[in-house]
């Protein structure tokens, strides 16, 4: 029983260090870690949601609608995540060109 309960505290507290680390990275607002953030958590969620899929905890026992809105949740934050990256992309392509006509014009 000592085992259980030092892996819930190692369990808290990682868990409480993220959330800390997510509170800090909203507060930033144009920050790029922000970005890379919000990004990964996203990734992280679609992952938490595909392996809710295939648990036996079950918000609706016995029916497998709980199932389906965790399919459809993964597919709308991966595609939510997908174009959080594409946008991320672009403004580094577009930052880059500012700072090499900068460097150019110098």
């Amino acid at each position: 029983m000592a085992e259980f309960f030092s892996f819930m505290r190692m369990l808290v507290g990682c868990s409480s260090l993220i959330f800390i680390v997510m509170l800090v990275l909203l507060s930033l607002p144009a920050s790029k870690l922000r970005a890379v953030g919000l990004e990964l958590t996203k990734y992280a969620m679609v992952l938490g949601l595909v392996v809710l899929v295939f648990s036996p905890l079950d918000i609706l026992p016995g029916l497998p609608v709980d199932d389906l809105f965790y399919i459809v949740g993964a597919i709308l934050t991966g595609r939510s995540a997908l174009k959080d990256r594409e946008t991320r992309l672009l403004f580094d392509e577009i930052e880059l060109k500012e700072l090499q006509a900068k460097a150019g014009k110098e």
